[in-house]
């Protein structure tokens, strides 16, 4: 069994998909899965379509009018006329009940997080269908699935959590028999049958979740990008892309900003033993990433650097916390209890402040959370209150050769301090895979090129993909 999940630019409109096609023509496999993302910039769309409804704006009704006609148009030149009324029908009832449900929240000002999920799937049930009829027509046999039949999540519905036992038995029990299998990515349903969402980018781990249950023997994402590259290409015009990476090495630089790879992907994947291989939809010719638990051996220590934008620093100090136990729980405890997830973590040698990154959009109210925690310590004087320092960049630097190496973190921090480039924080993973900094985000730009010259000096013929 072969899973290939394809991305929103892979399905973006006809020409895509008639790319996509002939991949999967390429293929000798007898088995495969194909899962796939909404079309280009469609998630965001039906984002606006519900806020406008939300907000009694009336031109939901012509964004929804725009959203169907992109859809008709690749049915139209994807199927012949005399074989598109049955695939047109299905199309314009899901839009008749996208438009219902626009409808309710317009006339209610309803707006849950549950209908907002409900509405974001609708992306990925029109692309499957199209795919798959596309499929039909151009010699591939298939049957479509509904990913939110097989994958169980609790009710956290824009990003919801699986459960993974429940899920790998539907899969195992209930996938239909068949060659070659068309899924939606993104969407799944809670235990109670409420549609629920994996969050942005979790079309790659239903992929996953799906090649983790039924044993493949490779995972193929295809995107528009010739891999993971050894930094962003938009903020290093010398990066190039990464012919091999561990599961450990692909995990941390996907969680720090390389946005080829939902960070959630791996952890199937490292427990079924699954490669994984990131390849390009428009130069299926490269060869991309390879994902692995064993990669080559490497002379390079230093597999890619990585940066995430959009970063609010928080930090709790005092001399009211010095040698007094729980603290650092109760301010964990706090930020949870708000479902705000931290990027990074570095206390003072002497317990006298705790920093902490999180999302800048989440800045301040993880900070309120935090005062209100310890309002009586800060009331007493026996803390300071929280401070938060925006907008601040996480720049990491990740490889497994690091491990065990000298010097490679004085070197990186001597190269900014000679560029007068101020570190605010710094941690370093216990594997010794990653070291991370935190930097004003005026000098993340330069701290991600400069750190990427000193790294990688031989830099190989670059592919001339573009990225989105």
């Amino acid at each position: 069994m072969l899973v290939l999940k394809f991305g929103g630019t892979s399905v973006a409109n006809a020409g895509a998909i008639r790319q996509l096609i002939s991949i999967l023509r390429e293929k000798n496999n007898p088995k495969m899965l194909v899962v796939v993302s909404a079309m280009s910039k469609v998630t965001d769309l039906l984002i606006s379509l519900y806020q406008k409804a939300a907000t009694h704006d009336v031109t939901y009704l012509e964004l929804l009018s725009q959203l169907e006609s992109k859809h008709m148009e690749a049915i139209e030149e994807l199927v012949p006329m005399s074989q598109q009324i049955d695939i047109k029908g299905r199309i314009k009832m899901i839009f008749r009940e996208l438009e219902d449900l626009c409808r309710g929240i317009y006339l209610l000002d309803e707006l849950s997080d549950s209908t907002k999920a409900r509405v974001m799937a609708y992306g990925e049930r029109l692309s499957s269908a199209i795919v798959s009829v596309a499929f039909q027509h151009h010699g591939l046999p298939n049957i479509l699935v509904d990913s939110r039949d097989f994958i169980q999540t609790d009710n956290n519905y824009l990003n919801a959590k699986v459960n993974l036992k429940a899920t790998y038995a539907f899969m195992r029990d209930n996938l239909p028999q068949a060659d070659l299998l068309v899924a939606p990515g993104f969407i799944a349903r809670s235990a109670d049958g409420k549609t629920t969402v994996l969050g942005r980018g979790g079309s790659d781990y239903t992929a996953s979740l799906y090649a983790a249950a039924l044993n493949a023997e490779l995972l193929e994402i295809w995107s528009d990008v010739d891999g993971m590259y050894t930094t962003d290409p938009r903020k290093a015009a010398a990066a190039y892309s990464i012919e091999e990476l561990s599961y450990e090495e692909a995990m941390e630089l996907a969680y720090f900003g390389a946005k080829v790879l939902y960070p959630p992907t791996i952890a199937p994947l490292v427990a079924a033993k699954i490669p994984l291989v990131l390849k390009n939809t428009f130069n299926p010719a490269h060869k991309g990433t390879l994902i692995s638990a064993n990669p080559a051996p490497s002379a390079q220590n230093v597999k890619g650097i990585s940066c995430i934008d959009h970063i609010a620093v928080l930090t709790i100090s005092g001399s009211g916390m010095v040698g007094v136990p729980g603290v650092a729980m109760r301010m964990f405890k706090a930020v949870a209890l708000e479902c705000i997830n931290v990027y990074f973590i570095t206390q003072s040698s002497s317990e006298q402040s705790i920093t902490i990154g999180l999302a800048e959009a989440e800045g301040e109210k993880a900070a309120q959370a935090i005062t209100e925690e310890f309002a009586g310590d800060i009331e007493q004087g026996l803390l300071n209150p929280v401070s938060v320092e925006t907008p601040m960049s996480i720049v990491a630097i990740v490889g497994n050769g690091m491990v065990q190496q000298p010097g490679i973190a004085g070197k990186a921090f001597s190269l900014l301090g000679d560029h007068n480039i101020n570190i605010r924080a710094i941690a370093q993973g216990a594997t010794e895979r990653i070291i991370s900094v935190v930097l004003n985000t005026n000098d993340a730009h330069r701290a991600v090129n400069l750190l990427h010259d000193r790294f990688f000096l031989t830099v190989p013929e670059k592919s001339t993909a573009t990225l989105a």
